[in-house]
């Protein structure tokens, strides 16, 4: 017969998951309300792929970006749960946001159970509680494109979770193997970052699996494991890599300050060694967020600096802590191992990622983050005890603990409110990141979309004046400008788009009518023939150039000026003109 100590304890072990799942939906349910903003415009609003489920299956035949801006990515699967959402709600925003707020809970639950594996129950509720009001976190669920970060996680933690529970037992079961199998492949095709899996699993038997035989014998007891494991992130790259064949290795566009400053790639691993502490107070001490980290708040590298030193630092003493950890506190070196581990895909270190800095991407990274949490604050339960000062420790640690949690949920639930719109975003980014270009670049963008010229003309002024080196701001000003029928307004920022870029495709059609139009018609003639020889739309632009001759002749004298007809010419790019931005990053994406 139980104890009442043993049923108290059976009690609350019963309303822990459902605790953790609760503190989730505090923190997200505000998001409930929000629309679609930022990436969502594009992905899914604006996506005709996405409003339909007839032929399901193409999913994997392309890429996660439309072509149209950009074609970067492949996730097959996340595409495939928006054109199911999309079906059943008929493109409802709330419906979006409803299936993010049931992953993250989710998601929490699964980081309580897989922490209840290798923590005290009691730890375990600590570290998936910190997870689950974490406000690094409402990028992630309160943006629906987040929602690829959720699903990822969620197939991770799972396959982390059956495979921790076989190896503590002995073997992995065939069972085990067929599901872990198919949850990689899941992650995988949610978003790249889920092929991690093998090295997180590989963690895992290196830190917690307490098995005395040696790792390569323990390895090869798991070998069918690991070698489907490979089959699937060979099949899986051999496909992405087919699909992406235009782009490199990453599948993504470099983040475009790297490409208009053409560092090396020495500069990039710089850089990303200088973003270290930001990585480390985001995923502790998130006081402060943003939609936007980059130049100049962030330096871009190009050489080494001072500035990179502290983020050295930082990183050897992370390290050395998860090595010298491994056998003291292996709990600890398993956190590090996991922050370590899925965060180097979107680190830069390795491959270019698109970015510097995103909060969603660090999602995955925080439950490493919370599980050293956990264990250090199961370490100090240890000391307490042999010092006779639990009772104080109690007290003391859950004060903190719950006063922690009340200030989680809160602050998530307000940052929730920041994505409600494309226009809260962009405005709140002014305030968080006053120093970062692409604040005020996206902001301006967007004002003059919606008809607000000065607004725009001032942001897109202050983007260039904080980093004059993206030629997507220059482009957007001088295109809106020619627009406004401010042809020498916007000449001076073609001139500064084409000079020192001379592999960017964009703009030569647009300034080759401004030249037409403001009469230097021996340089349109010159800059539609580049336009065309960039990919630009032959009609149009074979019709400019005949207007230029026309004018040249007129000029001259060898033609009369009612020979010739102005309004052929376009008032506008058509969009055909910008077909090349199929290769080129969106200027309006994150």
């Amino acid at each position: 017969m139980s104890s009442s100590g043993d049923l108290a304890r059976d009690r609350r072990n019963l309303f822990a998951a459902p605790l953790i799942a609760a503190l989730a939906l505090v923190s997200s349910m505000t998001s409930i309300f929000n629309q679609f903003a930022y990436d969502d415009q594009y992905i899914i609003r604006l996506n005709p792929v996405v409003h339909t489920v007839r032929d399901w299956w193409t999913v994997f035949q392309n890429s996660y970006w439309p072509k149209e801006w950009g074609g970067d990515g492949y996730r097959p699967l996340t595409i495939l749960a928006f054109k199911l959402e999309w079906a059943l709600s008929g493109g409802k925003p709330w419906s979006f946001h409803a299936v993010n707020i049931a992953l993250y809970a989710i998601v929490s639950v699964l980081v309580y159970l897989l922490a209840r594996r290798i923590l005290p129950n009691w730890a375990a509720w600590i570290t998936a509680a910190l997870f689950a009001v974490h406000p690094v976190h409402v990028e992630a669920v309160a943006n629906v494109v987040g929602q690829s970060e959720l699903l990822v996680a969620a197939a991770t933690l799972g396959a982390m979770l059956l495979y921790i529970r076989d190896r503590r037992q002995g073997d992995l079961r065939p069972t085990t193997i067929v599901l872990v199998a198919f949850l990689y492949a899941v992650g995988c095709c949610s978003k790249e970052h889920g092929i991690v899996l093998p090295a997180l699993l590989l963690a895992c038997e290196v830190t917690v699996m307490d098995d005395a035989a040696r790792l390569r014998s323990r390895l090869y007891a798991q070998r069918w494991l690991y070698l489907t494991l490979a089959a699937i992130a060979i099949t899986f790259m051999s496909v992405r890599s087919a699909v992406l064949s235009d782009h490199a290795l990453g599948g993504f566009h470099p983040f475009v300050p790297f490409a208009a400053l053409n560092i090396t790639r020495t500069d990039r691993i710089l850089t990303a060694l200088g973003v270290v502490p930001q990585w480390v107070r985001l995923l502790y001490w998130p006081a402060h967020l943003s939609a936007e980290y980059g130049p100049p708040a962030i330096e871009i590298a190009q050489g080494p600096s001072v500035t990179q030193l502290p983020g050295l630092i930082v990183l050897v003493a992370i390290l050395a802590v998860g090595v010298l950890a491994r056998r003291r506190n292996p709990i600890i070196a398993l956190g590090v191992a996991f922050t370590c581990i899925t965060l180097l895909p979107s680190s830069n270190f390795v491959l270019p990622a698109g970015i510097i800095i995103a909060e969603r991407t660090l999602f995955l990274p925080s439950v490493g983050a919370m599980l050293i949490v956990g264990a250090v604050a199961g370490y100090a339960a240890s000391v307490a005890q042999r010092r006779a000062s639990m009772r104080t420790f109690a007290i003391v640690g859950g004060s903190m603990c719950a006063a922690l949690l009340a200030i989680g949920a809160l602050r998530s639930a307000r940052r929730s409110r920041v994505w409600y719109d494309s226009e809260t975003v962009f405005r709140q980014s002014i305030v968080d990141a006053p120093l970062a270009y692409r604040a005020h670049f996206m902001l301006g963008a967007w004002a003059f979309e919606h008809q607000r010229q000065r607004e725009g003309e001032r942001e897109l002024r202050q983007a260039l004046k904080l980093f004059p080196y993206d030629p997507f701001v220059a482009l957007d000003l001088a295109e809106n400008y020619r627009e406004l029928n401010r042809c020498p307004a916007a000449i001076p920022l073609f001139r500064s788009i084409i000079g020192p870029n001379k592999n960017f495709p964009l703009g030569r059609t647009g300034f080759a009518i401004c030249l037409l139009e403001t009469g230097s018609y021996a340089e349109a003639k010159e800059r539609a023939t580049d336009a065309i020889e960039a990919g630009g739309d032959t009609v149009s632009l074979r019709r400019i150039i005949s207007l230029a001759d026309s004018m040249i002749a007129v000029r001259h004298g060898r033609a009369s000026a009612t020979d010739v007809s102005l309004p052929g010419v376009p008032s506008k790019v058509p969009e055909t003109v910008q077909k090349t931005a199929e290769t080129t990053p969106a200027p309006g994406r994150k």
